[in-house]
Formats: structure tokens, C-alpha cells, sequence
């Protein structure tokens, strides 16, 4: 009998667990090395005070019956996961604070008949700039399932800056960062982030946005269910110290902290690019590549305060998410540093407990909340979280998290009577996402760096992770089948996915 392959995944967040049981499922003997003490640690949300708060799953798109996603779980083996949907109508509420209420439809049709109805005189540029995004969302095959799975997207203006696209359709100030307030989804501000990129993120909302009936630790214990009837084997509270090569340059082995050493001929790598290279021999990648990785800066970092009170939500919030802008600072300032969030933009996601109420499984009501921030103001206390905070640190938050907190009721009346449950702030993003920038995403897929690509010059590693690809559920899940696709064949995978649409 032929001894099967055998892989080594790092980091068993969506896009490492994917990596696994698409691996396992064709053949190989799986392990996942994972530092934190269970896998899927981000999407796990947490209880406070008897309240769940879905902490790291806010709210996915493509995951109604038809859903891409849908199709992707499906063909891992998670099938009938319940979900919730958003409002589609009005799945996103934007407030100016200088002229009012626009509200956001999750769906194409229903989103560009709203936008022409509120800004009439910009009809013809909202219909072009519409079309332009719907166009370069559906020409990845990783999104619609059809056509080649590796293509190159060649209208040269899908690559300049979202700012710099918008304004060539559009005139109206409000209008204009209407159509980026999306940037809040990856991170990236307008004048960053390429047409494209933000088009790939933007698209996945065109046909409603739902959400996890249990939140995100239902995603996690159905993949972990997957994980265990696959027979991977997940080495958690551990980290992996080194990489080990055969004199012809092939993967040998991967060691851990603890001294064990697993045996593979293939690595996927889904942490953050900067750590990749130390845990590599020497010149195992180019010195242009390893200088890349160590300069990649993440996107943008936030406080996040977790509200609650009550059994029923504003009528504000009542399926929907809310974003207050100050329109005297451009969108753009949110992503800038010394930006410190008092002034906003302030973005209030309803959680499970919301979307899902009248099944009576929840005490009271939650939400979240991010304000985009400047991570630097925590720098001091990255790497401080493996056991009791600084006082200095825990001084420093709740500081920020009252000044927040306040700054939030001002702005937003509608919420009063929901309580600061707690709060989170970019030294704990920094710890949980292990993101050396604190990044919210990770890695920012600016139009400045070159994010990394799934194969490297090591036969056998590969890249997975919302840095090759984009953030969330969906572009973690893409990305582990774009790097398993180099093993597996890309083509079989999409054929494999499309048959469970």
C-alpha cells in the first residue's frame, strides 16, 4: 500500500482548516500547528456578562441557499449550517453628519435603484460604477465558478486607486463616500486600495448578507466535527520554531516549540507573512522576497466596544448596521495615523441575538461596535497579553473605551439604554490576530506592496490566508483553494465546488 502524503498546516484559523480538510480530503495525512489553545480562536466570539458576542464573524456575504460560500462549505462536507439574513433592503444605514440618512441595500438591483433615486443627477455615473464592480467581482472563477481559475484581469484601470475610479464616474462628495464606505469591510482607505481589490470585497454583498444562527463558534465546531472525521491530527499551544529542507532544497520536517518534529513533504502557511522567513533556512527565499515580507504593514486597526441591553434593538439597528460619518473629515482620515476615533466614523453591527431574537435562545440583545483608530498609541503593550495587562495598559483602555463610549452616545442617540459591556482595543487585536500592526485584516492589500503569492520558491510551501487573497470568511476560504489548487488542480476543485451550488 502506497504511504500517503503528508502536509503541515500553520495557523488553524478559516483559511488553515480549509487547507486541512481539502488536503485530508484528497489523500493526505493532515497535522495543524496552532499557538493559541483552540483553533478558529478569532471567530469563536466570547461571553460577557451572559452575553454571546460574536467577535470576529460580524456579518457574510454569498451565503444564502446559492451562495458561493454556501458552495465552498458544502463541498468541505458542512452542509445546512443555519444561518440568518440582514435586511436586504436596507442592509446598511449611512449617516452624514452635515445632511442626514442614506440607507444601503444587500442587493445590486435594489442598491443602484436607491443610489439614483438619492442622487438623480449622478444616474449615469452610479449605473457605469455599478457595472464596473459587478463586472470585476465576477472575474475571478473563484467567484463565480466558471471560466479558467487562473486569469489575469486585464483593463488597466481596474488596478488605480478606488478614490481616483469613483471620482471619474462621480461628482458628489456624500455620494462618493457612499460607494467606498466598503474600505471598513477591508481595511484599506480609498486612496490605498486598488479598484479591484475593493470590487472583490464589495461584490460578495450584491445578493444579500447573512450571518450564523450561533455566530461564528457554530462555523468553528462544524469545522472542527470535519477536521476530526478527516483524521487531521491539531497541535494547539504550539508554535513552530523552524522548517527544515533537504540538502536539494525540498521540505523535510516542521519542528515545534516543544521539540517535536512532524514529518511532511508539503507546509501552507497562514499566519502573517512577516513571520514566514525566520522560520525558514537561510536563503531558502530570495533576500527580495524576505525584504517584502518584513516591510508588509497591516490595514486599519479599531477599538471595538461590545454593547448590550435590553430584549429588543433600535429600530436603527434592527438587522442592519449603522456608520456615522463626520462629513467636515473626508472618509479617508480614518485610516490615517494619529487618527484617534472620538469624532468617528463610528460602524455599530447588530449580532446574533439580533438577527435571530424571536427564536428566544438570547437574554438581551448585543452589539458591536469598531471605530477605526491609529494602533500606534498601544505599541508599548504589544506582546504584554500572555498574562495579567500592565496597569498602564488596562489604565489606557478604559480611559479610551469611556472616551469612545461617550463620544458614540453623543453621536448616535438612538442607542441609548445599551451598555458598554466591554471593549477591545488594537494591543488586543495585535495578540488574538497575531498581526504585528494590529491590523483588524491583517495584511493590507495596498496598491503600494506586494502582497505575497500562494507558491514560493520552496517545492512544497505554500501561502494561504486573507493576505494572499482578501479578508473574511470568504477570501480566507479562497485562498485555501488557490494554494491547494497547485496540488490538487485548481480546475477539479471549481468543478468539485460548482456541483454543490
Amino acid at each position: 500500500m502506497a504511504t500517503k502524503p503528508s502536509a503541515v498546516i500553520i495557523g488553524a484559523g478559516a483559511s488553515g482548516m480549509v487547507s486541512a480538510l481539502l488536503l485530508a480530503m484528497h489523500g493526505y495525512r493532515v497535522s495543524i500547528v496552532e499557538r493559541a489553545k483552540e483553533p478558529g480562536v478569532t471567530m469563536r466570539g466570547f461571553l460577557k456578562s451572559r452575553v454571546y458576542f460574536d467577535s470576529g464573524v460580524h456579518f457574510v456575504g454569498e451565503l444564502s441557499l446559492h451562495g458561493v460560500l454556501t458552495a465552498y462549505l458544502r463541498y468541505l462536507g458542512i452542509r445546512d449550517l443555519p444561518s440568518v439574513e440582514f435586511d436586504r433592503h436596507c442592509f446598511e444605514t449611512v449617516r452624514f453628519s452635515d445632511r442626514g440618512d442614506f440607507s444601503l441595500a444587500a442587493d445590486y438591483d435594489k442598491m443602484l435603484a436607491g443610489l439614483c433615486a438619492d442622487f438623480p443627477a449622478e444616474k449615469e455615473g452610479i449605473h457605469r460604477y455599478m457595472a464596473d464592480v459587478k463586472a470585476a467581482y465576477y472575474s475571478s472563477a473563484f467567484h463565480t465558478l466558471q471560466g479558467s481559475p487562473i486569469r489575469d484581469e486585464t483593463d488597466p484601470r481596474w488596478h488605480i486607486p478606488l478614490q481616483d475610479y469613483i471620482a471619474s464616474y462621480i461628482r458628489d462628495p456624500w455620494l462618493q463616500a457612499l460607494l467606498a464606505t466598503p474600505c471598513l469591510y477591508h481595511g484599506v482607505s480609498p486612496e490605498n486600495v486598488s479598484f479591484l481589490q475593493h470590487a472583490r470585497v464589495a461584490g460578495t454583498h450584491f445578493s444579500g448578507v447573512r450571518t450564523f444562527t450561533q455566530g461564528g463558534l457554530s462555523l468553528v465546531k462544524a469545522f472542527e466535527q470535519r477536521l476530526a472525521e478527516e483524521g487531521v491530527v491539531l497541535h494547539c499551544n504550539h508554535s513552530v520554531v523552524q522548517i527544515h529542507c533537504k540538502s536539494d532544497g525540498t521540505l523535510s520536517e516542521v519542528e515545534l516549540d516543544n521539540g517535536e518534529r512532524l514529518g511532511c513533504s508539503v507546509v501552507i502557511y497562514t499566519g502573517h507573512p512577516g513571520f514566514l522567513p525566520q522560520m525558514l533556512p537561510e536563503k531558502a527565499l530570495r533576500p527580495t522576497a524576505v525584504n517584502r515580507m518584513h516591510q508588509l504593514y497591516d490595514g486599519m486597526s479599531a477599538h471595538l466596544l461590545y454593547l448590550s441591553g435590553g430584549t429588543e434593538p433600535p429600530l436603527l439597528l434592527d438587522k442592519k448596521n449603522f456608520l456615522y460619518c463626520q462629513h467636515a473629515r473626508s472618509f479617508t482620515e480614518a485610516f490615517k495615523p494619529l487618527h484617534r476615533g472620538t469624532a468617528g466614523p463610528f460602524y455599530i453591527m447588530p449580532g446574533p441575538s439580533v438577527l435571530n431574537r424571536e427564536s428566544g435562545q438570547f437574554d438581551s440583545v448585543d452589539f458591536v461596535a469598531a471605530i477605526p483608530c491609529d494602533a500606534a498609541e498601544y505599541r508599548a503593550f504589544y506582546g504584554t497579553g500572555s498574562g495579567k495587562r500592565p496597569s498602564a495598559y488596562r489604565a489606557q483602555k478604559k480611559q479610551r473605551l469611556k472616551e469612545l463610549y461617550a463620544s458614540l452616545c453623543r453621536t448616535v442617540p438612538e442607542i441609548e439604554g445599551l451598555r458598554l459591556v466591554d471593549g477591545a482595543t488594537p494591543a488586543t487585536l495585535q495578540k488574538y490576530l497575531y498581526s504585528p500592526g494590529a491590523g483588524m485584516y491583517g495584511v493590507a492589500h495596498d496598491i503600494t506592496q506586494f502582497n505575497p503569492l500562494p507558491v514560493t520558491r520552496v517545492a512544497g510551501l505554500f501561502v494561504a490566508g486573507q493576505a494572499v487573497t482578501g479578508p473574511g470568511v470568504m477570501g480566507a476560504t479562497i485562498s485555501a483553494f488557490l494554494a491547494c489548487g497547485y496540488l490538487l488542480d485548481h480546475q477539479n476543485l471549481l468543478n468539485g465546488v460548482r456541483t454543490c451550488r
